[in-house]
């Protein structure tokens, strides 16, 4: 199990010529919330509520980001493999997922410190809840998810929250820069559709929500559809006839 100094090391080599790449954080960490509720779609067929919620803060002393999504939690599986960077999940290797850890390390780079909130249903009828920081104390392994009690928990669902801060004046000034570029909901909604596009348009029920300084947006396929336009066009290949819908995505500043 890697210790701190390893993998604060590892964050380094992976993201030292990045510097200016905040999005890649959020792309990692949103990308972990999609995954999931994927997984929790195709075991749970009366899972129908696939949702994300995003709630963004950010002035001149803080950024805070706080990621929900209610897929199927920490669950043992998932926590052992949390647990290493390197080894692979199969369930995400089942649905074409193949994440190495680079959102943890993201993390560790981009941000000042995190918090995960996970419940996830250890039977029929009873839900455990497990909170721990990222990374923990120095004293404790860098993944050790099982040095953390749990919590019963008598009724609700599943979810994993995780809560971003960023404080000190070099990552501040990293997550600012990013900002600066989205100033608005709108325009950090175009960003959001265009990183996840695939994702978004795949899926009639995902629903993402988000707050950005108060001003809250929702993004869904259908309100693509609407906002943004299609054009649909047609291509004949060896004598057949194939439809393709091609969506209308402006990026902002051009």
């Amino acid at each position: 199990m890697k210790q701190n100094s390893d993998t604060i090391n590892r964050a380094m080599k992976e993201y030292k010529n990045s510097r200016e790449k905040f999005w890649l954080l959020l792309r990692e960490v949103i990308s972990n919330s999609l995954h999931a509720l994927i997984i929790r779609k195709r075991k749970d067929s009366n899972f129908t509520n696939p949702e994300i919620t995003l709630d963004i803060i950010v002035n001149d002393e803080l950024c805070e980001i706080v990621l929900t999504d209610n897929g199927e939690g920490f669950t043992p599986l998932n926590s052992k493999y949390f647990n290493e960077l390197d080894i692979r999940n199969p369930e995400k290797e089942q649905n074409k997922f193949h994440p190495l850890g680079q959102g943890r390390l993201a993390l560790v780079y981009y941000a000042d410190s995190a918090l995960y909130e996970s419940v996830y249903r250890k039977s029929l009828d009873q839900l455990v809840k497990r909170t721990f920081p990222y990374p923990p104390e120095e004293a404790i392994d860098f993944f050790s998810i099982d040095a953390f009690g749990e919590e019963n928990i008598s009724n609700g669902d599943t979810y994993t929250k995780l809560t971003i801060k960023i404080d000190k004046q070099q990552t501040l000034g990293r997550a600012k820069t990013f900002f600066n570029k989205y100033s608005d909901v709108n325009k950090f909604k175009t960003w959001i559709i265009e990183t996840f596009f695939p994702f978004i348009t795949a899926d009639e029920q995902l629903v993402i929500k988000v707050n950005y300084n108060g001003n809250p947006t929702t993004i869904k396929k259908s309100d693509i559809d609407t906002e943004k336009g299609t054009l649909p066009f047609k291509v004949f290949l060896q004598g057949k006839e194939y439809s393709f819908k091609l969506w209308l995505i402006q990026k902002e500043g051009r």
